[in-house]
């Protein structure tokens, strides 16, 4: 029996943080009013997860907030590098054993996104995520035409992918972006991640919980038997 697709989260699911956060923090670290700032950050991050914001305003939002150039991003790839789910490095050769049904859908940003899993074994191409926009080093904003800018746009992205619930797809997530796969009959089942982030409306309508990547994994390799 073909194995199931996994759709997989990265903010608070695959990386224990939000990037977008953990950017904000690096970039307003010397500027007076950056505790109110990141705080700011923060909140639109969590109103845009929790479904009380429209994922394209929060994004919008936020990025204003900042200016910040590719260095910027330089460090902050190898920081979240150190930020993965507990787990996740030392199951590299899980990764790459199945890794042609693995795909990565987010509404943070490939820039920082591609190169931080590639090393474990995750495909380039099997990486879907918002795009920035560059003048030289400096980035200018992000890419709004793209569907994973605004609600809604994960599930279009899986159905262009052709990862539907014909093919038993299930999706890992944290929020509500992950769980609109679930509502949208996108998918075939939806697993809860609360490792890092815990959302009563994600967990109430999902179809399994993980804690940790461990017991994620075991619900992954049920399913895949299953």
């Amino acid at each position: 029996m073909p194995k199931k697709p996994i759709i997989l989260d990265f903010d608070s699911t695959l990386c224990a943080v939000e990037s977008l956060d953990a950017l904000a923090n690096m970039v307003l670290g010397d500027d007076p009013d950056s505790e109110a700032k990141v705080a700011e950050i923060e909140r639109l991050t969590n109103l845009g997860m929790s479904g009380e914001l429209p994922l394209s305003e929060s994004l919008a939002r936020r990025l204003a907030t900042l200016t910040f150039n590719r260095s910027h991003i330089a460090r902050l790839i190898e920081a979240l590098r150190d930020q993965l789910t507990p787990g996740l490095v030392e199951d590299r050769q899980w990764i790459l054993n199945n890794t042609e049904h693995l795909h990565v859908v987010s509404g943070g940003f490939v820039d920082w996104i591609v190169p931080v899993l590639t090393p474990l074994g995750f495909r380039a191409e099997h990486i879907h995520a918002n795009v920035l926009c560059w003048d030289a080093d400096v980035c200018v904003g992000f890419d709004q035409d793209h569907p994973l800018s605004r609600n809604g746009g994960k599930p279009e992205i899986v159905q262009q992918l052709g990862l539907g619930p014909e093919k038993g797809a299930i999706a890992v997530g944290d929020g509500i972006s992950d769980l609109e796969l679930r509502r949208t009959g996108h998918v075939d089942r939806f697993v809860a991640y609360t490792a890092h982030a815990f959302r009563d409306a994600v967990v109430q309508e999902s179809d399994m919980e993980a804690s940790d990547w461990t017991s994620l994994r075991e619900i992954l390799d049920q399913v895949w038997m299953a």
